[in-house]
């Protein structure tokens, strides 16, 4: 984990996941949401997506991976963020989870990132801005 003074604007961070039907399930045990729109195929294809629909916030929480464990890493805390859902994700997709720092502030330290996330076919399905505490 690099300290406050050595991030620096430009820095960036990248994971890769692929999404499986267990991640879907697994998320929708932990947070109660069993929107028949994540699990159910037959529900899913009515609603003209074809098949289930990831949770938009299971595809957001890799965004906290990186902050928490990369960039600013360990002791790091999310405080705020914004994040527009451009594209559907679904099981089997291939997401690349990339954040790039875009401003510093000393005094709070504080860390901005322009957040994207793409699928395997370079689509982007999500973006947005980050702002994390990150420890000195």
């Amino acid at each position: 984990m690099p300290k406050f003074a050595a991030i620096q604007v430009g820095d960036k961070a990248h994971l890769n996941r692929i999404i499986t039907k267990e991640d879907i399930e697994i998320f929708a045990g932990l947070t109660g949401d069993r929107n028949p729109l994540h699990l159910d195929p037959e529900y899913a294809k009515k609603m003209d997506f074809g098949s289930p629909v990831v949770h938009g916030m299971l595809t957001a929480s890799f965004l906290s991976t990186l902050i928490g464990m990369v960039v600013p890493g360990e002791g790091s805390i999310l405080t705020s963020v914004k994040l527009d859902f451009k594209k559907p994700v679904i099981v089997n997709d291939a997401l690349d989870v990339t954040i790039e720092v875009t401003k510093k502030i000393h005094l709070s330290r504080h860390i901005f990132v322009n957040a994207t996330i793409t699928n395997q076919r370079a689509e982007v399905v999500a973006a947005g801005v980050l702002k994390s505490i990150c420890p000195g």
